[in-house]
Protein backbone atom coordinates (compact mmCIF):
# COMPACT_ATOMS: atom_id res chain seq x y z
CA UNK A 1 0.00 0.00 0.00
CA UNK A 2 2.82 2.37 0.92
CA UNK A 3 4.59 1.55 -2.37
CA UNK A 4 1.43 2.31 -4.38
CA UNK A 5 0.93 5.61 -2.55
CA UNK A 6 4.56 6.59 -3.13
CA UNK A 7 4.23 5.73 -6.82
CA UNK A 8 1.04 7.78 -7.12
CA UNK A 9 2.65 10.78 -5.45
CA UNK A 10 5.71 10.52 -7.69
CA UNK A 11 3.55 10.44 -10.83
CA UNK A 12 1.58 13.45 -9.60
CA UNK A 13 4.78 15.34 -8.76
CA UNK A 14 6.21 14.66 -12.22
CA UNK A 15 3.01 15.79 -13.95
CA UNK A 16 2.91 18.94 -11.83
CA UNK A 17 6.59 19.71 -12.45
CA UNK A 18 6.34 19.10 -16.20
CA UNK A 19 3.17 21.20 -16.37
CA UNK A 20 4.77 24.11 -14.52
CA UNK A 21 7.84 24.07 -16.74
CA UNK A 22 5.82 23.71 -19.95
CA UNK A 23 3.68 26.66 -18.91
CA UNK A 24 6.79 28.75 -18.26
CA UNK A 25 8.96 27.72 -21.22
CA UNK A 26 6.93 25.72 -23.72
CA UNK A 27 7.08 21.94 -24.05
CA UNK A 28 9.97 21.97 -26.53
CA UNK A 29 12.24 23.75 -24.05
CA UNK A 30 11.63 21.41 -21.11
CA UNK A 31 14.30 18.77 -20.41
CA UNK A 32 14.06 15.53 -18.46
CA UNK A 33 16.65 16.85 -16.04
CA UNK A 34 14.67 20.05 -15.38
CA UNK A 35 11.48 18.07 -14.73
CA UNK A 36 13.21 15.71 -12.30
CA UNK A 37 14.87 18.61 -10.51
CA UNK A 38 11.58 20.50 -10.15
CA UNK A 39 9.79 17.35 -8.94
CA UNK A 40 12.60 16.43 -6.55
CA UNK A 41 13.01 12.91 -7.95
CA UNK A 42 15.54 10.88 -9.92
CA UNK A 43 15.48 11.48 -13.69
CA UNK A 44 14.96 7.74 -14.21
CA UNK A 45 11.54 8.08 -12.58
CA UNK A 46 10.19 9.67 -15.76
CA UNK A 47 10.96 6.60 -17.85
CA UNK A 48 9.80 4.26 -15.08
CA UNK A 49 6.41 5.92 -14.60
CA UNK A 50 5.67 7.19 -18.11
CA UNK A 51 8.04 5.50 -20.53
CA UNK A 52 9.62 8.80 -21.54
CA UNK A 53 9.16 12.55 -21.72
CA UNK A 54 6.61 12.47 -24.56
CA UNK A 55 4.22 10.25 -22.62
CA UNK A 56 4.68 12.44 -19.56
CA UNK A 57 3.68 15.46 -21.64
CA UNK A 58 0.59 13.57 -22.82
CA UNK A 59 -0.27 12.95 -19.16
CA UNK A 60 0.10 16.68 -18.49
CA UNK A 61 -2.34 17.50 -21.30
CA UNK A 62 -4.81 14.83 -20.14
CA UNK A 63 -4.62 16.22 -16.60
CA UNK A 64 -5.42 19.72 -17.84
CA UNK A 65 -8.25 18.49 -20.06
CA UNK A 66 -9.90 16.30 -17.45
CA UNK A 67 -11.85 19.06 -15.70
CA UNK A 68 -13.10 20.32 -19.08
CA UNK A 69 -14.12 16.80 -20.11
CA UNK A 70 -15.88 16.33 -16.77
CA UNK A 71 -18.02 19.43 -17.50
CA UNK A 72 -18.72 19.31 -21.25
CA UNK A 73 -20.80 21.96 -22.99
CA UNK A 74 -23.05 19.17 -24.27
CA UNK A 75 -24.12 18.48 -20.66
CA UNK A 76 -25.08 22.12 -20.19
CA UNK A 77 -27.31 21.96 -23.26
CA UNK A 78 -29.25 19.17 -21.52
CA UNK A 79 -29.80 21.25 -18.39
CA UNK A 80 -31.65 24.16 -20.00
CA UNK A 81 -34.69 24.58 -22.23
CA UNK A 82 -32.63 25.49 -25.29
CA UNK A 83 -35.70 25.64 -27.53
CA UNK A 84 -36.83 28.79 -25.69
CA UNK A 85 -35.19 32.24 -25.75
CA UNK A 86 -34.89 32.29 -21.96
CA UNK A 87 -33.28 28.85 -21.85
CA UNK A 88 -30.90 29.85 -24.63
CA UNK A 89 -29.92 33.00 -22.75
CA UNK A 90 -29.40 31.00 -19.56
CA UNK A 91 -27.17 28.42 -21.21
CA UNK A 92 -25.05 31.18 -22.77
CA UNK A 93 -24.32 32.41 -19.25
CA UNK A 94 -23.64 28.88 -18.04
CA UNK A 95 -21.12 28.26 -20.84
CA UNK A 96 -19.28 31.54 -20.27
CA UNK A 97 -19.18 30.89 -16.51
CA UNK A 98 -17.89 27.35 -17.11
CA UNK A 99 -15.03 28.58 -19.27
CA UNK A 100 -14.02 31.28 -16.80
CA UNK A 101 -14.12 28.92 -13.82
CA UNK A 102 -12.20 26.15 -15.57
CA UNK A 103 -9.45 28.53 -16.63
CA UNK A 104 -9.14 30.71 -13.55
CA UNK A 105 -10.44 28.77 -10.55
CA UNK A 106 -8.11 29.10 -7.57
CA UNK A 107 -8.79 25.45 -6.82
CA UNK A 108 -6.69 24.45 -9.83
CA UNK A 109 -2.96 25.08 -10.34
CA UNK A 110 -2.26 28.30 -12.23
CA UNK A 111 -0.17 26.43 -14.80
CA UNK A 112 -3.23 24.55 -16.10
CA UNK A 113 -4.59 27.47 -18.12
CA UNK A 114 -1.14 28.47 -19.41
CA UNK A 115 -0.46 24.96 -20.70
CA UNK A 116 -3.56 25.20 -22.90
CA UNK A 117 -1.90 27.93 -24.93
CA UNK A 118 1.48 26.26 -25.04
CA UNK A 119 -0.25 23.22 -26.53
CA UNK A 120 -2.23 25.19 -29.10
CA UNK A 121 0.72 27.23 -30.36
CA UNK A 122 2.52 24.31 -31.98
CA UNK A 123 1.58 21.55 -34.41
CA UNK A 124 2.08 18.05 -33.08
CA UNK A 125 0.61 15.13 -31.14
CA UNK A 126 -0.26 17.19 -28.06
CA UNK A 127 -2.32 19.67 -30.03
CA UNK A 128 -4.00 16.82 -31.90
CA UNK A 129 -5.05 15.26 -28.59
CA UNK A 130 -6.41 18.57 -27.36
CA UNK A 131 -8.31 19.26 -30.58
CA UNK A 132 -9.75 15.77 -30.98
CA UNK A 133 -10.82 15.17 -27.39
CA UNK A 134 -11.86 18.67 -26.35
CA UNK A 135 -12.05 21.41 -28.97
CA UNK A 136 -13.95 19.57 -31.70
CA UNK A 137 -16.70 18.24 -29.36
CA UNK A 138 -17.02 21.68 -27.76
CA UNK A 139 -17.38 23.44 -31.11
CA UNK A 140 -19.97 20.87 -32.19
CA UNK A 141 -22.06 21.50 -29.07
CA UNK A 142 -21.87 25.27 -29.55
CA UNK A 143 -22.89 24.95 -33.21
CA UNK A 144 -25.92 22.99 -32.07
CA UNK A 145 -26.84 25.76 -29.64
CA UNK A 146 -26.39 28.57 -32.14
CA UNK A 147 -28.53 26.73 -34.69
CA UNK A 148 -31.28 26.32 -32.12
CA UNK A 149 -31.13 30.08 -31.63
CA UNK A 150 -31.05 30.79 -35.37
CA UNK A 151 -31.80 27.80 -37.65
CA UNK A 152 -30.56 29.79 -40.66
CA UNK A 153 -27.07 30.22 -39.16
CA UNK A 154 -24.36 28.48 -41.21
CA UNK A 155 -21.16 26.88 -39.91
CA UNK A 156 -19.01 29.93 -40.58
CA UNK A 157 -21.25 32.29 -38.64
CA UNK A 158 -21.57 29.77 -35.80
CA UNK A 159 -17.77 29.56 -35.67
CA UNK A 160 -17.54 33.37 -35.52
CA UNK A 161 -20.13 33.53 -32.73
CA UNK A 162 -18.16 30.94 -30.78
CA UNK A 163 -14.90 32.84 -31.35
CA UNK A 164 -16.31 36.24 -30.41
CA UNK A 165 -17.89 34.89 -27.22
CA UNK A 166 -14.81 33.04 -25.99
CA UNK A 167 -11.86 35.12 -27.21
CA UNK A 168 -11.92 37.63 -24.31
CA UNK A 169 -11.76 34.76 -21.82
CA UNK A 170 -8.90 32.96 -23.51
CA UNK A 171 -7.06 36.23 -24.12
CA UNK A 172 -7.05 36.74 -20.35
CA UNK A 173 -5.33 33.36 -20.00
CA UNK A 174 -2.89 33.78 -22.88
CA UNK A 175 -1.81 37.27 -21.77
CA UNK A 176 -2.22 36.68 -18.05
CA UNK A 177 1.15 38.09 -16.97
CA UNK A 178 0.67 41.38 -18.82
CA UNK A 179 -2.93 41.84 -17.68
CA UNK A 180 -2.20 40.99 -14.05
CA UNK A 181 0.71 43.39 -14.10
CA UNK A 182 -1.63 46.17 -15.26
CA UNK A 183 -4.13 45.19 -12.57
CA UNK A 184 -1.40 44.98 -9.90
CA UNK A 185 -2.68 41.53 -8.93
CA UNK A 186 -1.17 38.06 -8.64
CA UNK A 187 -4.34 36.29 -9.79
CA UNK A 188 -7.67 37.48 -11.14
CA UNK A 189 -10.03 38.51 -8.36
CA UNK A 190 -13.55 37.06 -8.18
CA UNK A 191 -15.17 40.46 -8.74
CA UNK A 192 -13.12 41.01 -11.88
CA UNK A 193 -14.04 37.59 -13.26
CA UNK A 194 -17.71 38.14 -12.49
CA UNK A 195 -17.64 41.49 -14.29
CA UNK A 196 -15.98 39.80 -17.27
CA UNK A 197 -18.73 37.18 -17.27
CA UNK A 198 -21.50 39.80 -17.14
CA UNK A 199 -20.06 41.85 -20.00
CA UNK A 200 -19.45 38.86 -22.30
CA UNK A 201 -22.85 37.33 -21.54
CA UNK A 202 -24.77 40.56 -22.12
CA UNK A 203 -22.97 41.26 -25.40
CA UNK A 204 -23.59 37.71 -26.63
CA UNK A 205 -27.25 37.65 -25.61
CA UNK A 206 -27.97 41.01 -27.25
CA UNK A 207 -26.10 40.05 -30.44
CA UNK A 208 -28.21 36.88 -30.69
CA UNK A 209 -31.47 38.69 -29.90
CA UNK A 210 -31.92 36.91 -26.56
CA UNK A 211 -33.34 38.35 -23.33
CA UNK A 212 -30.62 39.49 -20.91
CA UNK A 213 -30.39 37.29 -17.83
Amino acid sequence: MATYETSRKTRAALIDAAGQLAAERGFASVSIRAIALRAGVNAGSIHYHFGGKEKLFEAVVQTVMQAWKDHPVSDLLQQYAIDTPLGQAQVIRAIVRRNILLLFSRERPAWHCRVVFQVMRHEGPLRNIFKTELIIPTHAALRELFRRIDPAMDDREAFLRDLIMNTPIFFHADRMDLILDDLHEKRYEKQYLRKMEDIIVLQTQLALGLPPC
